[in-house]
């Protein structure tokens, strides 16, 4: 599976899911709004139900990162690239 990690996400995500470093790079935000727009990607919202709901990309989906290891809204096809994301800043 193709992890795709947008430039503002913290490195707690990479410390508790090291699965996830194995294959993955980091984009900008015109970007995701571009593989958003053309390619059939999953964006994952990675910070409390409640950060969601005050602030999220529209067509996202909350996971939050305790719960990624055990979730069943990550996509079953494993070809498909997945984007996760949060509000931090580098």
């Amino acid at each position: 599976m193709r992890y795709i990690f947008f430039r503002s996400l913290v490195l707690v995500l990479l410390l508790s899911a090291p699965a996830f470093a194995e294959d993955y790079q980091e984009i900008s935000a015109p970007e995701v709004k571009n593989m958003m727009e053309n390619t059939n990607v999953k964006v994952i919202h990675v910070l409390s139900s409640i950060e969601y709901k005050m602030q999220h990309i529209p067509g996202s989906i909350n996971i939050p990162v305790i719960k990624i290891k055990t979730s069943k809204l990550l996509p079953p096809n494993k070809n498909m690239p997945i984007i996760f994301y949060c509000m931090g800043h580098k």
